[in-house]
């Protein structure tokens, strides 16, 4: 791979002029309004990922490289498209998105991304479907350029309008567009060397693959070093650091491989494979890094808090409306209303103890209920912006839940304490976590449940919520 004097310096200033699908911003001078800018923005800018992600799943699949876990991957990123993309344009509170797109500008770009998506969107079906001979993969490799570039157009023109000066310094807009790129960089290299094994030159060539290892290399440079020709500057504090170092250390094991690839090494299914799991790894990295920049702007607070709150009151409220959860908790109530606390106590290790057994006839008969189903039907809805839902009775123990919880009594924790508990039915908003089971940085927002016939609380409801959707 050439590594020059010159080829650098053009990469510098593709990442000043902003690269793949980055417009400097331009900062709107008015008071911070909650307009959904963060999830705009970075949901904007997953189109992008997702373009690469359709158009490599779809190769591995025409390939039959681990045909049935691509096929995951292309009907999950298919979802998630379409539900981003109506929801950029006709507004989504599930996707942190208050009220429909207005921009003139803005709304064009996602037509076009929208009539470029549609025959996209119509082969990813058709594989998804289980046709996998009819040259729908091939379709989707013709036409994942245009789409790329119409989604360039689009993430370029929303950074444009909601970049915001009372969040962000340009720096660290900079910085953050430099990160989430990085995401769509991962996954298109796995779409090039999936090209370069299969001989479809349309997905990728050593030529692309170089340019996309060069273009990942100086981005990352940039954001653990700096890079003051760009704007860039070194990390705001160590955990970012910290952060990006890891990333790097990934990065350099698995860059040597990339690199003899793009120099005319033969590919082989094990490369497609292995890079493809890489690509996965280091989205959800930097989606990570791109959560702790913004954690560590000015206002950090109202950045997931004022959103956070927007998002409950106007969608997760409506969760707490249904009548089948609302049955349910009546009915837990009731069978609660004589319960001592040493039995709750007993209850809940019964619980964590069956966590770690075969036999889970406490945690199965509660997941198995309808109200479960009907809340993981509606977590399957939000396009991975809500992680977790579970709801609890007026003693704090979970009647109904998506995901087996690590507990089954709440009623020492904030979440129920503070809503339900302290009789105030207000909204709880937890700090920001890193979250092992999911891989991502999240908050938890719970809400009080009220009877619909007396307004008297009767439980709470506790979602959590991937800020990375927000930011």
């Amino acid at each position: 791979m050439a590594r020059n004097t010159t080829l650098m310096a053009s990469l510098a200033a593709v990442i000043i002029a902003g690269g793949v699908g980055f417009a400097a911003p331009t900062f709107a001078q008015s008071d911070a309004i909650f307009d959904g800018s963060k999830a705009r923005v970075n949901l904007s800018n997953k189109l992008l990922m997702l373009t690469q992600v359709v158009a490599s799943a779809s190769c591995r699949i025409d390939a039959g490289i681990s045909p049935d876990l691509a096929l995951d991957e292309l009907a999950d990123a298919r979802t998630q498209f379409n539900v981003i993309l109506n929801g950029l344009e006709q507004g989504g509170p599930a996707l942190g998105i208050p009220s429909a797109e207005r921009s003139a500008v803005v709304l064009k770009s996602i037509a076009s991304v929208r009539e470029a998506w549609v025959p996209v969107d119509t082969a990813a079906q058709t594989l998804v479907s289980g046709d996998t001979d009819s040259g729908a993969a091939m379709a989707i490799a013709k036409s994942n350029l245009g789409l790329l570039e119409s989604a360039q157009i689009l993430a370029s023109d929303i950074s444009g309008k909601y970049s915001n000066p009372h969040e962000l310094t340009q720096a660290d807009a900079m910085a953050l567009h430099i990160a989430g790129r990085q995401r769509m960089l991962g996954q298109r290299m796995a779409k090039e060397v999936c090209g370069i094994a299969t001989g479809t030159a349309v997905l990728g060539t050593p030529s692309d693959l170089d340019t996309s290892l060069e273009m990942y290399n100086v981005s990352l440079n940039a954001l653990r070093d700096g890079m003051e020709d760009a704007g860039v500057n070194p990390p705001p504090n160590d955990t970012i650091r910290a952060e990006l170092e890891a990333v790097g250390t990934v990065w350099t094991e698995t860059a040597p491989v990339l690199e003899a690839l793009s120099e005319g090494d033969a590919a082989s299914s094990d490369n497609v494979e292995a890079i493809a799991d890489l690509s996965t790894k280091l989205m959800k990295d930097m989606g990570n890094i791109v959560t702790l920049y913004m954690l560590a702007t000015p206002g950090q607070e109202d950045v997931y808090r004022v959103p956070l709150l927007a998002y409950a009151e106007a969608e997760l409220s409506q969760w707490t409306e249904n009548a089948e959860l609302i049955a349910a908790i009546r009915a837990q109530n009731a069978t609660h209303a004589g319960i001592s606390q040493g039995d709750i106590d007993q209850l809940d290790l019964d619980w964590r103890a069956q966590r770690k057994a075969d036999a889970q006839p406490l945690i199965a008969e509660l997941l198995g209920r309808p109200s479960s189903s009907w809340l993981r039907d509606k977590q399957a809805n939000t396009a991975q912006f809500v992680t977790e839902v579970f709801a609890m009775d007026n003693r704090g123990l979970n009647v109904a839940q998506s995901v087996e919880t690590s507990d089954y009594w709440q009623g020492d924790e904030a979440k129920w304490q503070e809503t339900f508990g302290n009789g105030s039915g207000e909204i709880h908003i937890s700090e920001v976590e890193f979250d092992d089971s999911t891989g991502s940085y999240q908050s938890q927002v719970s809400l009080p449940i009220r009877d619909p016939d007396t307004n008297e609380l009767i439980g709470a409801i506790t979602f959590g919520v991937n800020v990375q959707s927000l930011l």
